[in-house]
């Protein structure tokens, strides 16, 4: 077994996606949510700008990086394209900005399709932010409540946004019935 999967047929790979997210705490009390795409392949490519690429070489290689805040208000956030496959792709950098003021916590998703969704923006750059709610609770809510005592605390007497959202964290199960008792057998207000 490799990873906990069974073996596979007799293979070779081809290609290679890296996504590596990365989370921050800025001395200035500001979050850094940083994520780079690569994208290699192990054959020799042939791009209709650029002619051959040699295999191992990237096609993509993209960073993003959100600033945020506790509440996970959008301060600022800013991308690079190192390498792409078409010198158009850099043009879509400027719509990023347009994230600014946004919230990681409520209609991230729809905000990025809106402000950056089809032709305005980059899909790579579209798919990688998607995750960065994830990556802030990960980053953030944790580092709080390992600080604070162990797990997310209740606010205003609300369950806390994970429970509710997998097998784990039902409100049913018996995970939440240990950690949050109170929120045992509930749901999710307006759910």
């Amino acid at each position: 077994m490799i990873n906990g999967l069974p073996p596979p047929a007799e293979r070779e790979q081809a290609h290679r996606r890296q996504i590596d997210w990365r989370g921050y705490r800025r001395k200035d009390g500001l979050w850094d949510l940083e994520v780079t795409l690569t994208d290699v392949r192990s054959y020799d490519t042939i791009l209709a700008e650029k002619g051959k690429l040699p295999a191992g070489q990237p096609v993509h290689s993209i960073s993003v990086r959100v600033t945020v805040d506790d509440a996970l208000t959008v301060h600022g956030i800013v991308a690079a394209m190192d390498t792409v496959p078409y010198h158009t792709c850099p043009g879509a950098l400027p719509t990023l900005s347009r994230l600014e003021g946004a919230s990681l916590a409520r209609g991230w998703r729809r905000r990025v399709e809106q402000d950056l969704g089809a032709e305005q923006g980059c899909a790579h750059i579209r798919d990688l932010l998607g995750h960065a709610p994830t990556v802030a609770f990960q980053t953030i809510a944790v580092w709080h409540a390992q600080k604070d005592g162990d797990v997310i605390r209740p606010v205003d007497g609300q369950p806390p946004a994970h429970l509710g959202t997998c097998t784990t964290w039902s409100f049913d199960g018996p995970v939440v019935a240990r950690l949050y008792p109170m929120f045992r057998g509930g749901k999710r207000a307006g759910g």
